[in-house]
């Protein structure tokens, strides 16, 4: 079974899925993944290891990294720019389910309308996936699905009570906890979860606030709501 994860940066991969992608493909699945930048406007490490100007760069390498860490077959690049997604969306509607039609993933998985944190390019990537796999199902002949990645709302108030909210685009949403309709045990794979986050070194600043989560709430799972599938019959 092939599973293609869409998402806007290096690192998000890792932090909402990466538990999945390690115990999807040391079952033997085929992993791909499609980012749509290289994280150009991101942290530089704290303390900074890159500059501005090499922080693409920079990032794509910690990407490559832990993709190999994750067991990520193959990762492309769309060659956006971080932080424009929301000016390029027919661009990027074509460049996706152009992949979509040549590889012919069984499931795909993106962030949640929201796009986790409230990002623009997380949103933009969301939007654009998911009305490129509705196209995409509509011409596929077998069995097809499509997953957001979720933040259960009582996770979410754990972290407001604890400080260890992420707030840099507002106040997350979440997905409430009913919506979730799928759930995997990660405690196998999770520390090679945390190896694949300590790759992402220019942004330690996120990761370590990640883990520190761990004391107030199951990090040893991820969540996933299914939004829709085709049927053969």
């Amino acid at each position: 079974m092939k599973i293609m994860f869409v998402f806007a940066h290096p690192d998000d991969e890792s932090f909402s899925s990466g538990g999945t992608i390690a115990e999807l493909a040391k079952k033997g699945h085929e992993i791909a993944l499609i980012t749509a930048t290289k994280g150009e406007k991101g942290e530089l490490g704290d303390p900074p290891i890159t500059t501005k100007a090499n922080l693409g760069k920079t990032r794509e390498q910690e990407l490559r990294k832990a993709a190999r860490i994750l067991g990520i077959r193959s990762v492309e690049f769309l060659g956006f720019i971080d932080g424009t997604l929301k000016n390029y969306v027919k661009d990027l509607k074509k460049k996706i389910l152009v992949i979509l039609i040549k590889e012919t993933p069984d499931i795909i998985v993106t962030f949640d309308r929201y796009g986790g944190s409230n990002h623009p390019d997380h949103i933009a990537i969301s939007n654009v996936t998911t009305t490129s796999f509705r196209e995409y199902m509509k011409r596929s002949k077998k069995r097809v699905c499509l997953y957001h990645t979720a933040v259960p709302r009582s996770y979410l108030r754990k972290y407001e009570k604890t400080n260890l909210s992420y707030t840099a685009f507002g106040k997350m949403r979440g997905t409430p906890d009913s919506n979730i309709t799928t759930i995997v045990d990660i405690k196998k794979t999770y520390p090679v979860k945390v190896r694949a986050l300590q790759c992402h070194k220019t942004q330690k600043k996120d990761v370590d606030r990640f883990l520190k989560r761990v004391s107030y709430v199951d990090l040893k799972r991820e969540f996933f709501e299914l939004i829709c599938e085709n049927s053969l019959i």
